[in-house]
């Protein structure tokens, strides 16, 4: 139900296929869009953080939203002249035939508390991973190799041999809400920081804060896709001034949510810049994907 990192792996499959030369579109069902977007060729209505994402991230690519993907594929490809279409989020959506079903599982929740909603994270059971071509574990760098080894087992057991890829979400850098401005990572080392964010998977952010040696003085965590109101960021401000930290720190969908309210902080504000990155399988991975493009 969210905080698998599906986002980032779909950002990370539309540069690939842009560096083999291939016209792709991104089709997102648009779930949450709640955040009014200024108008534009693509949308002219409300929106969520993952499509204000995309839009930051890359930009280049069409993004789409639309609960009838087919209707918005036919789209993609008559106005963009699309050659392949990116479902983010998309495994359950059956109208639309396939050609590569990748499941990403996040490492450090693999089986969704091992029930469906509303009593665990599953959408379905989890023998339906056997209609995957592909698993890509995230956050592997945030478990043990004990840990890595069982789940692995585990998906042998329940799906069959499918190729799992292990990835990592990678701190780049941290850009300031106020002027853009970049800072190396390591500038948090030894930092007393506060933190707040809006994620699926906050624990991993947490993590990824703590993993560049930064002392976290208060960490907040709202629901998946939430837009902050005017009275939570004040609120948010004030626990921050009780711990005087030397900064505070942010996720990236996070800023596409509050990034004109860089008035409101007394405290240097840094989004934490990431990205997907494969730490083991990248051959299966491209020969997975190139075997679609030949």
């Amino acid at each position: 139900m969210g905080g698998t990192g599906k986002t980032p792996v779909v950002e990370y499959i539309a540069r690939y296929l842009q560096k083999k030369g291939k016209r792709v579109a991104i089709l997102s069902r648009g779930y949450a869009a709640t955040i009014k977007q200024e108008k534009n060729s693509l949308i002219n209505n409300a929106c969520n953080d993952e499509y204000l994402l995309f839009q930051e991230n890359v930009p280049d690519v069409p993004h789409l939203l639309n609960k009838d993907r087919v209707k918005s594929g036919f789209e993609a490809i008559k106005r963009f002249q699309a050659e392949f279409l990116l479902l983010d989020d998309g495994f359950q959506h059956l109208r639309l035939a396939r050609d590569l079903n990748i499941v990403t599982i996040d490492a450090l929740n693999p089986f969704g508390f091992e029930h469906i909603v509303p009593r665990g994270m599953l959408r379905e059971p989890l023998e339906e991973l056997r209609r995957a071509d592909m698993i890509m574990l995230t956050h592997a760098d945030q478990c043990s190799y004990d840990k890595m080894s069982s789940i692995i087992d585990r998906l042998y057991k329940i799906a069959g041999h499918l190729p799992i890829i292990e990835t990592v979400h990678k701190p780049l850098y941290l850009e300031s809400l106020k002027d853009a401005k970049t800072m190396d990572i390591q500038f948090l080392h030894g930092k007393r920081v506060f933190a707040f964010c809006a994620i699926g998977n906050p624990l991993s952010f947490k993590k990824s804060i703590e993993s560049l040696g930064a002392e976290l003085a208060g960490f907040r965590v709202f629901p998946d896709h939430h837009v902050y109101t005017p009275s939570e960021l004040k609120e948010l401000h004030a626990e921050a001034q009780r711990v005087v930290p030397d900064s505070i720190i942010i996720t990236q969908k996070d800023k596409v949510k509050i990034r004109n309210d860089f008035n409101t902080w007394n405290f240097p504000l840094w989004t934490l810049k990431m990205e997907i990155s494969i730490i083991k399988g990248y051959e299966i991975f491209e020969n997975k994907i190139d075997a679609i493009l030949n």
